[in-house]
Order: C-alpha cells, then sequence, then structure tokens
C-alpha cells in the first residue's frame, strides 16, 4: 500500500459522526483500515454507523458525548485511549447552524449556543486528545468550519463569525503544533446534502445551487474524500491550511 496514503490501524476520532460529513467521513475512514470512533448524542444513530462500518469488515466503536460538555468530552476520550490506546486522526465535525435571522432578532443565548456548537465542541476535544498525539509525535487533525466563515455573504452572524473562528483556531493551533509533528487543516465547506439542508423545499434548493458556480451543492462523500486527504501521511506538509471545497462559492 502507497506509504503516502495508508492509514490502516490507525485511530480515528469523528465528532459529529452520525450523520451527514461526519458519517461520510467514518465510513471512509472504515474502508481505509482505520479503527474509527464515532462520537455523537444519538446512540441509535450511533449505533447505525457503526454496524455500517463493521459489516464492511472494519472495526468501529461509538461513544455518546455532547461535544460542547467538558465532562462528557473528557469521558468519551479516556473510553477511546483505554479501548484502542491512541488516536491518530481527529475530525471535527460537530457544530451547524440555525436560519438566518436579522441582526435585531439575535438573542446572547443564540450567540452563546452557536459559539459553544461550533467553536468550544472544536476546542475541548482537540485539548483532550492532543496529548495521546503528542506521546506519538503524529497527528492529523480536521476542522470543519464553512464557506460562511470566509465570506460575509453566507450565515447569520452567529454562524459565520463561529465558522470565522474556527479558522482562527485552527491556523493557531498549526503554528503551535506542528513541532509535535500534528498537523491541523480546516475545511471550509459549501452548501453539501446533509440532512440538516434537504429538509428545505426542493425550490429553495434549486436556487441555492444556482448561485454556486459549479451549479450543485456538495456531496457529503466528497467532503470526506477531502477530510481523508489531509488525514494522510503524505499531507504532512499542509497545516493552518483552509480547504474550500464549496463548488467555487469562495475563490478567494
Amino acid at each position: 500500500m502507497n506509504e503516502l496514503t495508508n492509514i490502516e490501524g490507525q485511530v480515528a476520532v469523528v465528532t459529529g459522526g452520525t450523520a451527514g460529513m461526519g458519517e461520510a467521513a467514518a465510513i471512509r475512514f472504515g474502508a481505509e483500515g482505520a479503527k474509527v470512533a464515532v462520537i455523537g448524542r444519538t446512540q441509535e444513530k450511533g449505533d447505525a454507523v457503526v454496524k455500517r462500518i463493521t459489516d464492511a469488515g472494519g472495526a468501529a466503536m461509538f461513544v455518546k458525548a455532547e461535544c460542547a460538555d467538558e465532562a462528557e468530552v473528557k469521558a468519551g476520550v479516556k473510553t477511546i485511549l483505554d479501548t484502542w490506546g491512541r488516536a491518530d486522526i481527529l475530525v471535527n465535525t460537530a457544530g451547524g447552524f440555525i436560519d438566518a435571522p436579522p441582526l435585531e432578532e439575535i438573542t446572547v443565548d443564540a450567540m452563546h449556543h452557536s459559539y459553544d456548537w461550533n467553536v468550544i465542541a472544536k476546542f475541548l476535544i482537540t485539548r483532550e486528545l492532543v496529548p495521546a498525539m503528542k506521546a506519538n509525535k503524529y497527528g492529523r487533525i480536521v476542522n470543519i468550519s464553512s464557506v460562511a466563515g470566509r465570506t460575509a455573504g453566507a450565515g447569520a452572524i452567529e454562524y459565520s463569525t463561529t465558522e470565522a473562528a474556527i479558522i482562527g483556531m485552527t491556523r493557531r493551533l498549526a503554528k503551535e503544533l506542528a513541532p509535535h509533528g500534528i498537523t491541523i487543516n480546516a475545511i471550509a465547506p459549501g452548501l453539501v446534502l446533509t440532512p440538516r439542508v434537504t429538509r428545505h423545499p426542493q425550490d429553495v434548493l434549486d436556487a441555492r445551487a444556482r448561485a454556486i458556480p459549479v451549479g450543485r451543492l456538495g456531496k457529503p462523500e466528497e467532503l470526506a474524500h477531502a477530510i481523508w486527504y489531509l488525514c494522510t501521511p503524505g499531507a504532512a506538509f499542509t497545516t493552518g491550511a483552509v480547504l474550500d471545497v464549496n463548488g467555487g462559492a469562495w475563490t478567494g
């Protein structure tokens, strides 16, 4: 197997791994021979993802945790390390968005909730897993941000602000962790056909697709492929980067 792409036997931790991009990434890692810890809030959904991986011959476990809850994150990380003894890959997809109200309608609680959901959730598990990566002098971390963190033309203020914060956190940690053999990068998706997106009426989705240069919405599997690349040994010279997987919605 190509040493630049081989992740067989590595331990991959995927937050928000029970649906959408997280689910697609977890399944991809399992297919590539990694052991996959799927973190999510719903046991039934988590068990279903684990079954898909194990039925295909992979190794996986579900860890029930709210990623913005410090105690639950600590307990979840302990379970993973006690079981598999290491963590090589962390993919932070946990997070999300709400419909975009005008500024005057956004509450302080909504701002706090968005920050907890999108930033604190990524910060906590990164903080807890980095020591294990440092001990092995190897790690790959990918944070899912959004095109809303790149451009003022997408998302409400609470969402676009937190997505920009994820990019800032990623760049800062890239400098701190690089000497330890750990890379950390962000991906900025556009609209992707996840369950949260497909709940919208088809005419709304069609209009949004027409606004994207490639003329369609993204697929979770396309994001999973980009995530996988950043987590391979061959991506060792890529850190602090933001990979735009948004159909040209943001081109700098």
